[in-house]
């Protein structure tokens, strides 16, 4: 499609006044650029809008910029409509863009003007364009058409439409383009929409490199992987899925590097007709941002700047924060002019890697730093090659001998002053970096905001100069507030650390087992062993070489040759074991590692296990129960002892072993114990492994858990249904009285809700219990639970079994009656209850076979009842009635009737 500047300018007058507007479209016109506001065909929504010029055609509205074929408006029923709701038609036109003095003549239906027009002049101003004849080469393009007057009114409103033969390229637009930038790689696709004839070829490409290509497309078969919009005029999207990942542009297999803005092209091509092609720009930014710096780090936080980009050639950056291979953040900045950022929750002592790229519609190329984090918030600290290190660290000589390998002396937060480094074997004369045979040390220094020295050989070490280092920061090491950190600075080989572990806090485990751990540093030729008191090897290896692990050594660090040895201790308590090695010791266990290269000094670490020297003395029986066992010994001073392990056995089984802390707690009770068992019992003082154990003493638990069980008659037999009786169960203190108690009444559970204690080794459990019914002999059983095992014993309170036999009453007077009857060889006493009226008036009881009742009243009938006991009263009663009535009778005459 190719316009003059002329035209240029006339569509750049057109562009400013459309009124509908939907995708912003970018492309070249004789090498001018042109930017047109177009639509995608899409219909408008509303149809027709509430006001503004629009299009209509086969009864959908279209927006301005709309492509029409020229095949699907050759009638007047087929019109391509322009409307201006709301007024009425005076001059209005249709003029071809490419020829803005020449507007369409309707009449003519001439080659040169092919058109025919209708217009509705109210209430809606209309002109209707169709073609009469077939659509000339020079004659397609766009059109433009004026309403409600003339396109040269200044105020007239106007809108365009494009009107091809065979096919054209109605969109060609970027979509799903990420917000979020932080998504990496960048994923977006690329729409081009083809319009009209249907058998065409379509590519998509970039530069020179096809991304996507068809051929021999034919919409009536759908051969092609388009989408079809509109079927009647062959409206056809093509989408690409394209991937960016900040150097190259990717579709499928197909792949093209690039810098910069992206110009993708889409070309349809209609066999013997001219080719159509698109372009659109995705905006990227050129060139990285410049100047990335480190401006403040903490142990956890990291603050860099750079040079901000323009506005023009950014919208914002992207920082992003790795640690090896991981991501570890990644940051979105919006705005061209912010260029500073503090990256927050990082770790100490960690090589961060840190990129920025600027974006616009996508991400450009980055620029990186590594910042290494401070080891710690505050505080002097050692740091080598990434790495942090603590306070007495080794460093090999090989590893320091260049400025770029210097160990460097931090402390965060200050500014250098007079900081030094200084050997400790002549502390009067500090490093002074000169690169001296006495001095053969390079120096490097940081002021602010962190006062570092950084420290490096410049040539070989001299054996006199190797040794502790000691640096002191921010000032000399003779200012007493200055903060100083140690290094060993090594010729050869050094061993790094010799140390215990994986000692048991649990001195219970028997016997015990542990760890000794060598780790070597520096040369990788050299043996190694490790010995207990300078005489019994435990491990030995010679010719060890790093390089090909000829050893069974863990490598720590590969560029140092870090390598641990770890040795697996025994100890039964009285002999230290490894592998087919062992030595009798008694005390503190004194290990030694010695590293040794040919022909240098040997080296030689040390490394003590606490282990009490002697047993505890005087172990005795305290005090003992059925279930318990108390013992005490003499207690070692605190520096013989942490603490003690008391182990008790039965027979040959261990029972149970209790770890007792601290080395003045010389007493325990052993609980949970079976009842007459003896028990073995030792005791042992440990610290950091156990000591030998003390003489072993037999104990014999006692025998019972219940003492006695035992009845009281709390209340008088004359009570009857309410006398009262206390049982008492005496058992062990070994026990909890309120769950581990219960009782047994005839059959019948009862808690155990009284209890007192005797003693420290007794408790005495109360039931009370009544005869209910009379008769009934009562079985009261006190039961104990210990360890899942019941022990019991029983009390009975005794019923007879039957009331008095032969109950015979005798009147002796006018207010005496005697009452006798057979005795029973069962029965400890009888109880007696007369009545008269109902009411009770006394209940006497006797031993003897006979009672005589007094103070009666004259006139009463008397109820008497006669019970006899054992430990209960009987189940019933001999009952016999005795009315006075009338006149007093002799005795002879009254006993004789009453008999």
């Amino acid at each position: 499609m190719l316009f003059s500047k002329a035209v240029v300018e006339q569509l750049d007058l057109i562009v400013s006044v459309v009124l509908f507007t939907t995708v912003k479209m970018v492309f070249s016109v004789s090498g001018v650029i042109v930017v047109f506001l177009l639509s995608v065909s899409e219909v408008i929504s509303q149809c027709p809008p509430s006001s503004g010029i629009y299009l209509r055609w086969d009864g959908h509205c279209y927006p301005n910029g709309s492509y029409f074929w020229d095949s699907s408006v050759n009638a007047v029923t087929e019109a391509i409509s322009c409307v201006l709701p709301g007024t009425s038609l005076t001059t209005g036109q249709w003029v071809r863009v490419a020829d803005p003095d020449d507007p369409v003549d309707c009449d003519s239906n001439s080659g040169s003007d092919p058109f025919r027009c209708t217009n509705v002049t109210s209430p809606a101003a209309t002109l209707n364009l169709y073609l009469a004849q077939g659509l000339a080469a020079d004659q397609e393009g766009w059109y433009k058409c004026c309403l409600p007057t003339y396109c040269s009114n200044p105020n007239t409103n106007i809108i365009i439409a494009n009107i091809f033969r065979f096919s054209e390229i109605e969109s060609f637009t970027v979509a799903d383009l990420p917000s979020d930038m932080t998504a990496y790689p960048q994923k977006y696709k690329l729409n081009c929409t083809k319009i009209g004839h249907d058998r065409y070829g379509i590519s998509m490409s970039i530069g020179s490199t096809a991304l996507a290509s068809y051929t021999n497309c034919d919409d009536q078969n759908s051969n092609c992987p388009g989408t079809v919009l509109v079927s009647s005029t062959n409206t056809v999207r093509y989408t690409f899925n394209i991937t960016w990942d900040g150097m190259t542009v990717s579709s499928g297999s197909s792949s093209q590097s690039t810098t910069g803005d992206q110009i993708y092209q889409c070309v349809v091509q209609v066999a013997g007709q001219p080719t159509r092609t698109r372009d659109v720009i995705v905006k990227v930014p050129a060139t990285a941002p410049s100047s990335l710096t480190e401006v403040n780090k903490t142990a956890t936080t990291i603050t860099v700047s750079w040079t901000a980009l323009d506005s023009s050639d950014a919208d914002g950056y992207v920082v992003n924060v790795t640690s090896d291979t991981d991501t570890v953040q990644t940051v979105q900045v919006e705005g061209s002019s912010n260029n500073t950022i503090t990256l927050n929750g990082l770790r100490g002592g960690t090589t961060y890697s840190i990129t920025v790229r600027a974006y616009q519609q996508l991400l450009g190329p980055a620029s990186a730093i590594s910042v290494f984090t401070h080891c710690q918030q505050e505080g002097i600290y050692l740091a080598y090659n990434g790495n942090c290190y603590p306070n007495g660290s080794y460093v090999w000589d090989s590893s320091v001998n260049a400025v770029t390998k210097a160990i460097s002396c931090v402390l965060p937060g200050t500014s250098l002053t007079t900081g030094q480094w200084v050997r400790v074997a002549d502390p009067d004369d500090p490093v002074d970096c000169d690169n001296t045979n006495n001095d053969p040390f390079r120096c490097t220094s940081v002021t602010s905001p962190d006062a570092t020295l950084n420290l490096y050989l410049a040539q070989g070490l001299p054996v006199a100069q190797e040794g502790w280092y000691k640096c002191c920061l921010p000032t000399d090491c003779s200012d007493p507030n200055t903060k100083i950190i140690f290094a060993n600075i090594f010729r050869f080989a050094q061993i790094e650390s010799f140390t215990v572990g994986n000692l048991s806090s649990d001195m219970t485990m028997y016997p015990q087992e542990f760890k000794l751990n060598c780790t070597k540093i520096g040369v990788y030729l050299y043996g190694i062993s490790m010995s207990i008191d300078y005489s019994t090897t435990l491990a030995g290896y010679t010719s060890c070489d790093d390089r090909y692990s000829t050893c069974p050594g863990i490598k720590l660090v590969s560029s140092t040759y870090i390598v641990r040895y770890t040795v697996n201790i025994t100890w039964d308590g009285m002999t230290v074991s490894s592998g087919s090695s062992s030595q009798s010791t008694t005390g503190d266990q004194m290990y030694q590692c010695v590293v040794q290269v040919a022909g240098q000094p040997t080296r030689t670490r040390d490394v003590i296990v606490k282990v009490p020297a002697t047993a505890p003395s005087s172990l005795t029986e305290v005090n003992k129960t059925a279930t318990t066992i108390t013992v005490s010994w003499t207690a070692l001073d605190s520096s013989d002892a942490d603490g003690y392990v008391v182990n008790v056995t039965s027979d040959t089984d261990t029972v149970q072993t209790v770890q007792v802390e601290g080395s003045s707690n010389n007493t325990i009770t052993l609980n949970g114990l079976n009842i007459e068992t003896t028990y073995n019992i030792t005791v042992r003082a440990y610290q950091q492994l156990l000591g030998p154990a003390s003489s072993t003493i037999s104990v014999q638990t006692l025998s019972t858990v219940i003492n006695s069980i035992n009845w009281t008659l709390v209340s008088s037999i004359t009570q009857l249904n309410n006398t009262q009786y206390c049982i008492d169960c005496l058992t062990t203190t070994d026990i909890n009285p309120s769950n581990d108690v219960y009782w047994l009444v005839n059959g019948v559970m009862k808690s155990n809700s009284m209890y007192t204690s005797i003693d420290v080794l007794a408790y005495n459990n109360t039931l009370l219990v009544y005869p209910d019914p009379l008769g009934v002999s009562v079985n009261v059983t006190c039961i104990v639970m210990i360890g899942g095992v019941n022990y019991s014993q029983s009390v009975i309170l005794h019923a007879p079994s039957g009331p008095p036999n032969n109950v015979r009453r005798f009147i002796l007077n006018a207010t005496s009656i005697k009452v006798n009857w057979t005795n029973s060889s069962e029965t400890n006493g009888y109880v007696i209850e007369y009545t008269t009226g109902g009411v009770t008036r006394n209940v006497i009881s006797t031993s003897e076979n006979e009672i005589v009742l007094t103070d009666l009243t004259p006139m009463s009938t008397y109820t008497i009842s006669v019970y006899s006991y054992i430990d209960l009263p009987s189940v019933n009663s001999t009952v016999t009635v005795l009315r006075f009535d009338g006149e007093l009778l002799s005795l002879r005459e009254c006993n004789r009737y009453l008999l």
